[in-house]
């Protein structure tokens, strides 16, 4: 933990330390989906649907129609926000925030509550229906920790995307976005992202969500499923004696999941 997230947001070091960030330029995209396949085929993913999100498609293309039917295309995915309240009220500490900017699940230490599926304002993660664990876009920390660009930057077709240090990146994106006069989407909306899309028209003609500036921007959990965790068994013994520890160890966590409208940020 550190004095940035305190004891709210698990945090970790992939290589440096040092926050990237990827730029997606719409101007340039030709709604080819290669860095949605290029994804599947780095994560051994089968190649299913590419129009809604599974634990088996963690990249969108929007809107969701087929390639050719459509003059205007944005990129939809995990943005890794810098203060990810997927990772603030998971209830066992499951997702990390990587200096470098990933927001990353851990599979063995998930334990499928679903709250971050709820939490998470984009809508973006998915449950594999399989093992039961939550699953997402990694920004390809893999790679990224070992000095390679994320898999779906390589394989675009016309370079659509870039991906460099986080301040450097915005001041580019900054800059194309005035010089094609549109906008930058992602750089201010959750407080922040590792995501950042040069957009030339209104939000909702891409199909991406118009979200405030607020930190931790979070949906909401159920009731009804955060009263069943306290009073069952739904996950088992061992998951709901993990986060009893954990919440007796970080007691802003419970803050955060059970009274959301406190601000604790």
């Amino acid at each position: 933990m550190n004095e940035k997230y305190g004891t709210l947001v698990p945090t970790g070091k992939l290589v440096d330390n040092k926050a990237r960030a990827i730029v997606y330029d719409a101007t340039k995209c030709i709604g080819c989906r290669q860095c949605v396949h290029a994804c599947k085929d780095w994560h051994d993913h089968r190649r299913t649907t590419v129009y809604e999100f599974s634990s088996t498609n963690w990249i969108k293309m929007e809107p969701p129609v087929q390639e050719g039917l459509s003059p205007l295309w944005a990129r939809n995915s995990c943005m890794h926000c810098e203060y990810p309240s997927c990772a603030a009220i998971c209830p066992v500490e499951a997702i990390t925030k990587c200096g470098e900017g990933p927001a990353v699940i851990d599979k063995d230490s998930c334990i499928g509550c679903e709250y971050c599926m709820y939490a998470c304002p984009w809508g973006v993660i998915s449950k594999d229906d399989a093992s039961g664990k939550a699953t997402k876009c990694t920004m390809c920390s893999d790679r990224v920790s070992v000095g390679q660009s994320p898999f779906c930057v390589q394989a675009c077709p016309v370079s659509t995307f870039e991906i460099g240090p986080r301040e450097e990146m915005s001041a580019k994106a900054k800059a194309r976005a005035e010089e094609v006069g549109g906008y930058l989407y992602g750089d201010r909306e959750a407080a922040g992202t590792q995501v950042l899309s040069v957009l030339t028209e209104k939000k909702e003609v891409y199909g991406v969500r118009p979200l405030g500036t607020e930190k931790y921007l979070r949906g909401e959990v159920p009731a009804s499923l955060m009263l069943k965790d306290v009073f069952t068994l739904r996950l088992g013994l061992a998951a709901k004696l993990r986060a009893l520890s954990l919440a007796l160890i970080h007691p802003k966590r419970l803050l955060f999941r059970y009274w959301p409208s406190r601000n604790i940020a």
